[in-house]
């Protein structure tokens, strides 16, 4: 990667807290949460790759660990776990609706 430089691990740095937590979804419709969820999901998974470059590198100290590959697996698996219970609930409220 030509032109390194460390802002995505800053930026991932300052907000890995918040990868781990579900959106909130106050105020949000479920077609926009889930939106919201799947956009979080691209990030992760960007930062994954760009994590797992890094770390894979031989000629280049990296920035990203084990622990932060770790971190960011475990906030993927919540996220997916997140939207698969938003999408069952979202189901729930369509079929109840439904049958009202």
């Amino acid at each position: 990667m030509k032109g390194y430089t460390p802002t995505d691990y800053t930026t991932y740095r300052e907000i890995m807290d918040e990868l781990l937590r579900p959106i909130s979804g106050e105020g949000l419709d479920f077609d926009t949460l889930k939106r919201l969820y799947e956009s979080k999901l691209v990030y992760l998974e960007n930062l994954r790759v760009k994590c797992f470059f890094e770390m894979n590198r031989k000629n280049l100290d990296g920035y990203f660990s084990i622990a932060d590959y770790q971190l960011i697996l475990d906030a993927i698996h919540r996220t997916h776990s997140h939207l698969r219970d938003l999408i069952f609930l979202a189901l729930t409220y369509s079929l109840e609706a439904r049958s009202r």
